[in-house]
């Protein structure tokens, strides 16, 4: 925030002489003037003087609450909109969404002509589900904007933060019904990203077409229409980004993301072609050699990967060699190799050599993160003390880490069967952490390992009301309350929010079969079932899928389904439990 002075510089906007500031009450004793489309002329007095520097101390110490609330009413007597601004910020600090949203409005009434004001206020709305009016605002926005499709991708800022992705998608809709706005590529490209958010990949497609034909050589809507068309048509899909290929060569990321697909649908020979046909055109791009190297090991290549990465560490070698110290990314590049090294070793069954691999690492961004890769495959080797004896011995360099160190410690003795230590090393990270949704939604789920239903709903619901956009809290609880037969509409409800966040998540398609399946609507928990099962052929998905076949009447195909999520995962406690209940031999 700039300091409040007499001489305060304005705010220079053209739009300002349009929409006047609204004035400020006076304040007895002194003279406040207010200039059309400028910042206030506010005399510097002490008790103005006292009042910031009061809100700056607090801030300082943590206490955002009382510093906001002390700018508030000084940016409303002042009709100063840089108080207001800072007052956001102090909310924001606080995780304070709601005041926050209070003082975007403040700001935006007292700068009316500045549009990270009304930006914020809008994207804050958002935040807060607080949506009337916003089509329409936007929709003002873009049109009055110099730059359309910069205000565009702000629009789609704002609506992104809406957990229902339906409604997203018909703000947008309504914000972008200019007819000289729609013809824009950007317009249909944010559509298209909308729709794909809220589950209409079809409409998804059809936007980025649209986008691609307006631009035959936009990259990114080449890139949309292969990513969204490959839900609708994976063969259309994928001839169509080739065309584009053949006519744009050097369109760097669609061919890495075809390539994705290619290895996605196990077409490894096909993946390797494509890049070795990428390496030959730009050999300069070393980091190809690593994708190969990736796509070989997907493929169960463990030796050809090896050699690959062999190579591609000899490369980078060089670049440090050649370079000074921090002048390139080769650190890192080389520390991704050695990740995988170390995966390739494990596979192999050479947990030692994995070990050491990992102890490669150089990196002090992945360093870290590879000691408490060491001390989990310690454990695996049935060293768990010597395992949690590293962990105590690796120094956390940040809150991040440290969460992360309590996760991994917590995993460790999980797995070991030491239950109650798991659950205690989570609960002194919750204390220690106590606004990190990642540590309550570990320790809900070793509370459902042992029955312990009451503590994971608590959790969860923490976990909800600190992160609304998680999608998997949503569905936890959701599944939870439906697994055990147990408060329906409300489960019904959860995960339908969870499904509104992420709708194409096979998970969540599943617990959405399972509560429908709970509630008896057969055919509806079939049909999402089956999206669910086609999406990711999983033991679990299969025992639930098969439930509701059998339930049905089709014992034929639930029997078919069982025995082969009993061959997928013979352990599986759901599949078992399933047989058994249904008296189906495996």
């Amino acid at each position: 925030m700039q300091p409040l002075s007499v001489h305060a510089q304005p705010a220079s906007d053209p739009a300002a002489a349009k929409h006047p500031a609204p004035a400020a009450p006076p304040i007895a004793g002194r003279s406040i003037q207010l200039r059309e489309g400028k910042l206030p002329l506010v005399p510097l007095t002490g008790d103005i003087f006292y009042r910031v520097v009061a809100s700056e101390i607090a801030a300082q110490r943590g206490m955002f609450g009382p510093a906001a609330n002390t700018l508030i009413p000084l940016a409303r007597e002042t009709g100063d909109p840089r108080l207001a601004h800072r007052a956001l910020e102090f909310q924001l600090a606080g995780g304070n969404l709601a005041g926050a949203l209070d003082a975007a409005h403040l700001w935006a009434q007292l700068a009316p002509y500045d549009s990270n004001a009304s930006a914020a206020e809008l994207a804050l709305s958002a935040a807060n589900g607080q949506t009337r009016g916003m089509a329409a605002a936007l929709r003002k926005r873009i049109q009055e904007a110099a730059d359309k499709p910069t205000a565009i991708n702000q629009a789609m800022g704002v609506v992104s933060r809406l957990n229902d992705r339906r409604l997203a998608l018909r703000i947008m809709d309504e914000a972008l019904s200019d007819p000289a706005v729609r013809k824009l590529p950007a317009a249909s490209l944010a559509l298209s990203d909308a729709a794909h958010a809220a589950g209409n990949d079809a409409r998804a497609v059809s936007e980025a077409r649209t986008a691609l034909a307006a631009d035959p050589k936009s990259e990114p809507a080449a890139l949309r229409a292969l990513e969204y068309g490959i839900a609708v048509d994976p063969v259309v899909a994928q001839r169509q980004a080739r065309d584009f290929l053949a006519r744009n060569p050097n369109a760097r990321r669609l061919h890495l993301v075809l390539v994705g697909q290619m290895v996605k649908d196990g077409k490894y020979d096909e993946a390797l072609a494509e890049l070795d046909a990428m390496s030959r055109r730009t050999p300069e791009d070393f980091d190809l050699l690593y994708m190969q190297a990736q796509v070989a090991y997907r493929a169960g290549r463990l030796d050809p990967a090896r050699a690959l990465l062999g190579q591609y560490l000899d490369v980078q070698e060089q670049r440090q060699r050649s370079t000074a110290p921090g002048a390139t990314m080769a650190s890192a590049s080389a520390s991704d190799a050695h990740v995988l090294l170390a995966r390739i070793d494990e596979d192999q069954g050479r947990i030692d050599d994995a070990i050491t691999e990992l102890g490669r690492i150089q990196d002090p961004a992945m360093r870290y993160d590879a000691q408490l890769r060491q001390a989990v495959l310690i454990a695996r080797q049935g060293h768990t003390d010597k395992a949690l004896a590293l962990l105590d011995n690796t120094a956390a360099q940040d809150d991040d880490e440290r969460v992360q160190g309590y996760l991994t410690r917590s995993q460790i003795q999980r797995d070991a069967n030491r239950m109650d230590a798991a659950i205690a090393t989570l609960k002194t990270a919750d204390r220690a952490f106590p606004d990190t949704p990642e540590i309550k939604y570990e320790l809900a789920m070793l509370n459902e390992r042992l029955g312990r239903i009451s503590e994971v709903e608590r959790l969860l619901r923490q976990v909800i009301a600190l992160n609304p956009d998680n999608a998997q809290a949503y569905n936890a609880l959701g599944y939870t309350l439906a697994d055990h037969n147990k408060s329906l509409p409300e489960a019904l409800d959860l995960i339908t929010q969870a499904l509104n966040i992420a709708p194409n998540d096979p998970f969540i398609l599943d617990s959405m079969g399972w509560v429908r399946f709970r509630m008896g609507q057969l055919d509806r928990a079939a049909e999402y079932l089956r999206r669910a099962y086609a999406q990711r052929p999983e033991a679990d998905i299969c025992a639930h899928y098969a439930e509701v076949l059998w339930k049905k009447g089709d014992h034929e195909r639930a029997t078919a389904l069982l025995r082969e999520g009993y061959k997928k995962d013979p352990k599986n406690p759901t599949v078992i439990d399933t047989l058994k209940r249904l008296g189906v031999k495996p």
